[in-house]
């Protein structure tokens, strides 16, 4: 498992939705970028008031998914160095308000820049990395996850005010080789176990429900050699929620790299 695992959670925090696409000669960008080559830096990313963008050690195929809104695996061909080479990177929008309660018209407005905020990295791929794509739809190996023969062996949850006020939160939390789920609905579960497996996971549990889970297991190997007896994924899947992850092949968006190069000086 890719030590790059880690930072998913640091990714989630940083606010993405469904990333919309444009015709180029319409697409917002940023009024100043940085991109510079960033070798050994470890990988943070963030997302400042107003618009902007930076980040430390990013390579070029995640940035590409943070741009698109898709995982690693969905973005197909592409030379080798998209994987490994990292940058870092600042980007300001030019204005940059500071954080205020907003109206509902504010909040349309807000929702609008989040829209903008994942265009102005597409503009930054294409002007810097002269990066050109196209989406398309591929049968691609999936899992499925679905319930076991016993049933699911958590429970749901129960989450309450009083929750909060004991400091508890909702949500999932992510380590290396754990994730432990606090009020979180299953399909949120299986996209996490996507980005882990490198491969599309679609819940078919029809759990509708939020949930209290505790998943844990042990990586295969280590730069080749063995590592502590423990249940693998998905031993631990089946062992420890009662779900099963099922091989099969489906449909998947995917986008497609038609051209890219190295990122210009700036």
């Amino acid at each position: 498992m890719k030590s790059r695992l880690l930072i998913i959670a640091l990714l989630a925090a940083v606010g993405l939705g469904q990333s919309p696409d444009a015709d180029s000669s319409f697409r917002p960008a940023f009024e100043v970028a940085s991109v510079k080559p960033d070798p050994g830096g470890t990988l943070s990313v963030g997302k400042p008031p107003g618009g902007g963008f930076w980040a430390r050690g990013i390579w070029t195929k995640l940035l590409i998914g943070l741009a698109y809104d898709v995982k690693e695996f969905q973005i197909l061909a592409g030379p080798s160095w998209i994987s490994h080479e990292l940058y870092s990177i600042d980007a300001k929008r030019g204005d940059n308000p500071r954080g205020a309660i907003l109206s509902p018209p504010q909040l349309i407005k807000q929702r609008i820049e989040d829209e903008e905020w994942h265009l102005r990295i597409q503009s930054l791929l294409a002007d810097r990395f002269q990066l050109r794509i196209h989406r398309e739809t591929k049968e691609q190996p999936v899992y499925s996850l679905v319930v076991g023969k016993n049933g699911p062996k958590f429970r749901e949850s129960r989450f309450s005010e009083a929750d909060f006020r004991k400091g508890a939160v909702p949500g999932l939390t992510m380590r290396p080789y754990e994730l432990i789920g606090n009020s979180v609905a299953i399909r949120f579960l299986a996209d996490e176990l996507s980005r882990r497996l490198d491969r599309n996971v679609i819940d078919r549990t029809g759990l509708n429900e939020e949930y209290n889970f505790d998943l844990r297991w042990v990586q295969d190997m280590v730069d080749g050699h063995s590592v502590p007896d423990g249940p693998s994924i998905f031993t631990a899947v089946q062992e420890q929620l009662g779900l099963k992850l099922e091989s099969g092949k489906a449909p998947v968006d995917a986008i497609t790299i038609d051209h890219i190069e190295k990122p210009s000086p700036n």
